[in-house]
């Protein structure tokens, strides 16, 4: 096994370790990361263990990497703007591993025998995880009682079904005893029936027709009169007076842009003649000429001063001219813009009304056609009442209303009410075959249910069982004149020669020693470790029993690592020199 780790906790160099099977033990003086490194390693077991914790709190990056039986597995942490980001790949995510593959003074059970406290139901709970165990069992249960119920509703409905068939069967035997004793008149009364039947499902046909045409007729007709109020709506909308008042404001502001541009022309040209002559005059200036550059007379060298001022103001006037025209040439554009967009807006509603009027025209020829197809059922119609009329003398209806045809009517309906309390039942084939379903659903429920009272049972005496056959194992190997077992109120009882003892009355090396049988018990019960750390620091053990301890470590789990205060820093495999405390 193979073990990488770097920032972690007191260890801020890279450190690499092979550990050989067995017993290996890490030796560092206080304060030298034993800790660390047996939370490392831990950390690998539980993400209980955060980041944070891990971590040295002055390094940006740190990480655990571990080869075991030819997988890696690693949490590699950085520090990001006060964040810690994590990538991981542990070897179980199981928290147990902090009571049952750490014994330190951190764990919560040495805590609690060291202290004294008695109870331990708490641990066995913990370690066995026998609420899970509880909680399904309770949820297969709910489910069991739920499907009986249904079991049982299914087998009532099933008799009923099985009821209603038989009675449904001796209703359809007695409708035939008596349809035998009618049928002549039966079949008779059949004929006319069907005959009248006939002619009216035709005569019913023309009226239908006639129905739905007078709706399509309708329809449209309202169609219409929408079609109608839209056209009259855009017509007054489409003047001709008004089309000529927009061209002719767009003539007369093509005219003024004319203008206009002609204008803003003749102004820039100017704009450009006096710019050069304004240039001239300023270099003359500047050169405090004497000589007119145009006429060739003598110039006062101090009046170019005031020949500038008078042209840039003369310059300035022309340039905000220049600009106003600009500006209403501009405004005159939109303003023709904005008459061309209305001018097409007016001739796109001329081509809806022609769309319009179109359809209105549609609409007028359809409806013509409707009513010319009324007039021709209504004629249909007329003709076949007539028909029907005088050959309803050849037809005769037998009367069958005596005391069989009643009691068939009865029967019949009696048998149309069972047939529909059989719908809401089921056929009962299908009953009994959604029957047989639930009692295997049922079944293999009940398996179940009885193979997790099991699973209960044995994780709740386990423990006790094997605490007794290890406690009483070890604590003879020890040499400790003890014996230790859990009640039934899972406290834990320590005696001496038959004499039931007070666990505050034992000496530490005895408590510790309990702590670790019970440590062992969930291991061997429930919790398969890769690895055993043992903090040495706070073991009271003297040498002979410390061997004895490590010794029966070793048969628990491959890896046992001891982490051991010392001078030196070493992490070796080696025959164990325990530490002696007073």
């Amino acid at each position: 096994m193979k073990f990488k780790v770097y920032n972690i906790g007191g260890i801020v160099n890279p450190l690499e370790v092979e550990i050989s099977k067995g017993v290996s033990v890490y030796k560092a003086p206080n304060a030298y990361g034993k800790t660390s490194i047996a939370r490392a390693l831990l950390s690998l077991l539980t993400s209980s263990i955060k980041p944070d914790e891990l971590l040295n709190v002055f390094a940006d990056n740190g990480y655990i990497e571990l080869e075991y039986e030819g997988k890696s597995y690693y949490r590699r942490i950085k520090r990001i703007r006060n964040k810690l980001l994590e990538s991981s790949k542990l070897y179980m995510d199981d928290d147990r591993a902090l009571l049952l593959s750490y014994f330190s003074p951190e764990n919560k059970l040495l805590n609690q025998v060291l202290g004294g406290q008695e109870n331990v139901e708490w641990f066995i709970s913990s370690t066995s995880k026998i609420d899970e165990i509880k909680k399904k069992k309770e949820e297969v249960e709910t489910k069991l009682s739920s499907l009986q119920k249904e079991r049982e509703e299914l087998n009532d409905k099933y008799k009923q079904a099985l009821d209603l068939k038989a009675k449904m069967r001796n209703i359809d035997d007695e409708i035939a005893r008596l349809e035998k004793e009618k049928e002549s008149d039966k079949i008779l009364n059949k004929t006319t029936h069907a005959i009248t039947t006939t002619r009216q499902n035709k005569l019913n046909e023309i009226i239908d027709k006639i129905n739905a045409k007078r709706n399509e007729l309708n329809e449209i007709q309202t169609r219409l009169t929408k079609l109608e109020l839209e056209i009259q709506q855009k017509e007054s909308m489409i003047k001709p007076e008004i089309i000529k008042s927009f061209q002719d404001q767009i003539a007369q502001i093509d005219e003024e842009l004319q203008r206009k541009s002609s204008l803003r022309n003749d102004t820039e040209i100017e704009i450009r003649l006096l710019e050069r002559v304004l240039d001239e005059i300023k270099e003359s200036e500047k050169k405090k000429l004497s000589t007119c550059y145009v006429c060739g007379s003598h110039v006062d060298p101090d009046a170019w001063k005031v020949r500038s001022d008078i042209i840039s103001k003369e310059l300035r006037e022309k340039m905000a001219s220049f600009d106003s025209i600009k500006k209403e040439s501009e405004e005159l554009s939109k303003k023709k813009d904005e008459l061309s967009r209305r001018i097409k807006e007016i001739e796109a509603l001329q081509n809806d009304v022609a769309k319009l009027r179109t359809s209105r025209q549609d609409l007028i020829d359809k409806i013509e056609a409707i009513k010319t197809q009324i007039e021709n059922y209504e004629r249909q119609k007329r003709e076949m009442e007539d028909r029907f009329s005088r050959s309803s003398d050849m037809l005769r209806v037998v009367e069958v209303e005596d005391e069989p045809t009643r009691r068939i009517h009865e029967l019949q309906k009696k048998r149309g009410e069972l047939e529909y309390e059989l719908s809401l039942l089921g056929v009962p084939n299908a009953l009994l075959e959604k029957l047989s379903e639930k009692e295997k659903e049922i079944e293999d429920l009940q398996k179940l249910s009885e193979d997790l009272k099991k699973e209960y049972i044995r994780r709740l005496t386990i423990a006790r069982e094997e605490f007794m056959k290890i406690s009483n194992q070890l604590l003879s190997q020890l040499e400790f004149d003890l014996e230790a077992e859990i009640n039934d109120n899972y406290q834990l009882v320590v005696k001496r020669n038959g004499a039931t003892l007070d666990l505050k009355k034992l000496s530490s090396s005895e408590r510790t020693t309990l702590a670790l049988i019970l440590v062992i018990t969930g291991l061997k019960s429930y919790f398969k470790t890769p690895f055993f750390i043992v903090d040495e620091s706070f073991m009271t053990f003297d040498q002979k029993r410390f061997d004895r301890l490590v010794n029966y470590l070793a048969d628990v789990t491959d890896y046992i690592i001891i982490t051991k205060s010392d001078e030196n820093v070493e992490f070796v495999k080696e025959t164990m020199e325990p530490q002696v405390s007073s």
